[in-house]
């Protein structure tokens, strides 16, 4: 039906964002019944590392088509000539610069007051809905039950709400089991409007109700009353189609929870110009409550205060979707490809004219202006700047005004003209300082993007950019840079892409011999439970399974090294040493145990076999380091104490434990855990007999 806004949307250059709707999601398929715990020893082969050199020479060259962008020098040199030379045009051309300047901050002055009652109404209009949404969301008998009537109180308090809030069209709120129930005010809907909805005559509410039936269906009762209550009339729609759980201010409101405004759209009922404040219900029961601001007036509104007899004003929302415009009607016409296409006109779909040309030469910054001549050879100034409501809605006004229109007005300002010509010719040499100023902040936000590549933060939205071609060359280097590096660092482990940043990591193949503490992990009859499940639903319970226990081994420092099949490989006191390695994994291994136990829970309730999982934990000597080839890599750890590790967690099944540690863990970790005495074995592999303990529990 429409989209919804985004907070940090921006337009430019006539590309326009897509839809937030398309939220489609790929999906890796793989069978996971063919998962075998023996493959432990060659895990390193299935390991994602490639090295950072290798990542960075891949992007650092960039594609040609750079050439109307200046050089430094010649930037530099082409500002200083231009203040020159615009000094010397003011002393000879004063009088003809002060008509024409006065005509435009007449021109200007018009076009800042029509922006202010424009958006002002709009903004209020948006602000006034948005609290009653938010209020409305944590109203228990909305929020608490699922369950709603033709009786149901929460219609009391929309009526309520629709009379103090006239701009609003109709006030609504669906729930996850389908049902949803609307009231709408018919007596502020015009005649055309009333007929879409078959409204008989004296309807002042119109209530909608789709309660969910066993069968599944959504049949649609729509209820009409008058000023008292009274109902005058009902009709009963079995075949209505409307799902609000398929709509898209219900999808994304619930996704995103949080309030959203949306972009504008064609209403589902009545085709009016609508836009629809949601926010998800804070109760027991999950839904969203939203409300419909009608703007089919507003065009009519922003026509009347536009800037001048010739002015023009547009006002149009971040994806680009028209709000208001002199044409609305006509252009909402040409939009629709049918009767019950949803889509308004959009602010690109306008090539010619004035709005056309401002249109094509708009790079996309919060503010733009300046001034253009149309086909009669008359002088306008525009105006494009950017306005939102908080971070929920954000749009863009367009203002045009014809400088004859305030030209009559100018020649009480000829005089005041001469005295600003005068100051703006000493203002060149400060000028001069702001323009390289500006640079220098765009050095120094490269520069402070730079710094963030060492802390592996998030990259910025968009680069920095500038009319010097050095500069901006750069500015998109250090982003792809950023980018490149964050992206690097979802593949490997974060502490060794800073290793290899800071070179306290070498990309050279080999190690070096140092102890470390090595844990595995494994589920219990995975192999049982892979072969009977379907590969979607396995692939998304195991990665679940996997975000639990690497967030638990993360808390304590661990270096996740790889996941193979359904085990993970921790270890501990490297690429950073850590004097406490032993406890850190001990205390890992417990959290990861309760982590595994809250997440079976949540698997059993949604039907799902739980996931048991296993530990062994062993610390002693190993190989750290880089195995593999020169052009590919994994840092892991090698020797016979991952081995014993590894067999340590098979010995889980034949003792009925979850978490076996060596004797060399117990004997360091003794005084900070409870240990159970298992047993002496010879691990499967191993010539010496190895003392097994169970891991209980920390001790206070």
């Amino acid at each position: 039906m429409f989209r919804s806004s985004i907070s940090g949307a921006a337009l430019g250059g006539g590309i326009w964002p897509i839809s937030a709707d398309s939220n489609a999601r790929r999906a890796t398929r793989s069978g996971l019944s063919n998962v075998k715990r023996g493959d432990r020893g060659s895990a390193a082969k299935g390991s994602f590392a490639i090295t950072f050199r290798s990542l960075l020479a891949r992007y650092l060259p960039w594609a040609s088509g750079q050439n109307r962008l200046l050089t430094f020098r010649i930037a530099i040199t082409a500002a200083v000539m231009a203040f020159i030379t615009a000094l010397a045009a003011c002393l000879i051309f004063i009088q003809l610069a002060t008509f024409h300047a006065a005509a435009r901050a007449a021109a200007a002055a018009a076009m800042g007051a029509a922006s202010a009652n424009t958006l002002s109404r709009l903004e209020a209009d948006v602000a006034e809905l948005s609290s009653l949404v938010r209020v409305l969301s944590t109203n228990p008998s909305l929020a608490d039950s699922n369950d709603r009537s033709e009786e149901d109180d929460a219609i009391v308090v929309f009526k309520a709400a629709l009379h103090e809030l006239p701009q609003a069209d109709s006030l609504y709120v669906g729930y996850d089991n389908g049902c949803w129930l609307q009231v709408r005010r018919l007596d502020v809907l015009d005649s055309t409007e009333r007929q879409k909805l078959k409204a008989p005559p004296g309807a002042v509410y119109n209530v909608n109700l789709v309660p969910p039936t066993a069968g599944g269906t959504l049949p649609m009762r729509r209820i009409f009353e008058d000023e008292q209550g009274n109902q005058i009339g009902q009709l009963d729609l079995p075949d209505y189609g409307y799902d609000a759980r398929n709509r898209v201010w219900y999808r994304d409101t619930m996704q995103s929870d949080r309030a959203l405004v949306s972009s504008p759209y064609a209403s589902f009922s009545i085709g009016t110009p609508m836009i629809t404040l949601s926010a998800p219900l804070h109760g027991r029961v999950h839904g969203v409550i939203a409300a419909d601001l009608k703007l089919d007036k507003f065009s009519d509104l922003v026509y009347a205060q536009r800037p001048g007899e010739h002015g023009t004003a547009v006002i149009f929302d971040s994806f680009g979707v028209l709000i208001a415009h002199p044409d609305f009607a006509r252009l909402a016409a040409s939009a629709k490809s049918g009767p019950s296409d949803s889509r308004l006109p959009e602010i690109r779909e306008i090539q010619s004219g004035l709005v056309g040309a401002v249109m094509r030469g708009w790079s996309g910054r919060d503010r733009y202006e300046g001034s253009i001549r149309d086909e009669d050879g008359r002088d306008y100034l525009f105006r494009l700047q950017k306005f939102s409501h908080g971070t929920e809605f954000i749009g863009y006004s367009l203002l045009l005004a014809a400088e004859d229109d305030f030209a009559p007005n100018v020649r009480k300002l000829q005089k005041r003209g001469i005295i600003i010509a005068l100051i703006a010719g000493c203002c060149f040499v400060p000028a001069v300082w702001i323009f390289g100023s500006r640079m220098s902040n765009s050095l120094k936000r490269i520069t402070a993007q730079a710094s963030k590549l060492r802390m592996l933060a998030e990259p910025d939205d968009a680069p920095v950019t500038s009319r010097v071609a050095e500069i901006y060359e750069l500015g998109r280097t250090i982003a792809v840079a950023q980018r490149s590096i964050w992206s690097f660092a979802r593949f490997v482990p974060k502490d060794i892409v800073k290793g290899i940043i800071d070179s306290s990591i070498s990309t050279k193949l080999g190690g070096v011999r140092q102890e470390v503490t090595i844990l595995f992990t494994d589920v219990t009859n995975f192999t049982g439970i892979a072969e009977s499940a379907d590969p979607d639903s396995l692939m998304n319970q195991t990665s679940r399974h996997f975000a639990a226990l690497t967030e638990a081994f993360h808390a304590e420092g661990g270096t996740v090294d790889k996941f193979i099949g359904d085990s993970v490989m921790v270890f501990w006191n490297a690429p950073h040493l850590q004097p406490d390695h032993v406890e850190r994994a001990c205390r890992g291994a417990l959290s990861a145990k309760a982590a595994s136990e809250a997440l079976n829970t949540q698997f059993a309730a949604e039907g799902l076999p739980p996931f048991a999982v296993r530990v062994g934990i062993h610390f002693g000597d190993a190989v750290v380091g880089n195995v593999g080839s020169a052009e590919r890599m994994n840092y892991t750890v090698l020797g016979n104490s991952v081995n014993l590790a590894a067999r340590l967690e098979g010995l889980n099944k034949e003792y009925g434990t979850t978490i076996l540690v060596s004797e060399a863990v117990r004997d360091r970790a003794e005084n900070c855990f409870r240990f159970k005495s298992i047993a002496s074995v010879i691990a499967k592999g191993m010539t010496t007999e190895t003392r097994v303990y169970e891991l209980v529990e920390a001790v206070a």
